[in-house]
């Protein structure tokens, strides 16, 4: 997983431009009369254009549009709601874990939003070594204590969306539940809803927000091309899901993997 996550985000800005204004500087660094010397303004110019463009809230807003919508939704009657972790943070001091603002956000629409009469399961595991608790057994303690909403199943094993749809698609085939109500953000969904059916589900989306909520980010005339660090991080994000997609689309799904 680690491996998987460097990979990623050597492509990803702002780190991939950074190398190439690096690789720019060793270029200019060669003799003159060098053929790849002449290349350093070039690779130069190229690298900080990538980078500007890609921390404006213009172009964060096209990548978030370019994510693309979930599938149709399954016309059966659902039979539980899903709800998928989005990590932790851990206190290096005292060693206490606690969800990101990105899982709250999943938990609390699924409580605010989704059918209060359907059993619930919460899905995510350990995804480094160090981590003590997995995911969903922070999320089910969260929904008990704090959203008063008890949960069911806790699908503790996942490290990937693609064993997030697995796994859980696993335990709820046992109980009987053949469709589902899926519960993440919008820029998840497409790929996330699209693993729970290739696992054997029949899902309803229930997106977290929507891209329409990016439009006024991206207004302003000059503004939305003038860099920023929220439309950095929502590039991330964007450009992150869409790698995800192209790799789903090509891997077949792993089998059911246990703790």
């Amino acid at each position: 997983m680690e491996s998987h996550a460097a990979l990623t985000t050597l492509v990803m800005p702002p780190l991939a431009p950074l190398l190439g204004l690096l690789l720019a500087l060793l270029l200019w660094l060669l003799p003159s009369s060098s053929i790849f010397a002449k290349l350093s303004l070039p690779v130069a110019i190229l690298s900080a254009a990538v980078l500007w463009i890609s921390a404006t809230p213009v172009f964060s807003y096209w990548l978030g549009k370019q994510v693309g919508r979930a599938p149709t939704a399954a016309e059966a009657v659902p039979q539980a709601v899903v709800v998928l972790g989005a990590g932790r943070y851990r206190d290096e001091k005292t060693g206490n874990e606690r969800l990101s603002a990105t899982s709250l956000e999943r938990l609390l629409w699924a409580v605010q939003k989704g059918p209060s009469q359907l059993p619930v399961l919460v899905s995510g595991g350990r995804v480094y070594a160090e981590e003590r608790d997995a995911e969903a057994q922070l999320m089910a303690v969260m929904m008990k204590e704090q959203l008063q909403r008890p949960v069911t199943w806790q699908e503790n094993c996942s490290r990937t969306t693609a064993e997030n749809a697995v796994n859980s698609a696993a335990m709820l085939h046992d109980s009987g539940v053949e469709s589902i109500v899926l519960v993440t953000h919008w820029w998840h969904m497409p790929r996330a809803a699209r693993a729970f059916a290739r696992a054997g589900l029949q899902v309803q989306p229930l997106a977290v927000g929507s891209a329409d909520e990016l439009l006024p980010r991206a207004q302003g005339g000059l503004l939305g091309w003038l860099p920023t660090a929220s439309a950095m991080l929502r590039t991330q994000v964007y450009w992150r899901e869409l790698l995800g997609q192209w790799w789903y689309y090509w891997r077949p799904m792993p089998p059911e993997n246990e703790c």
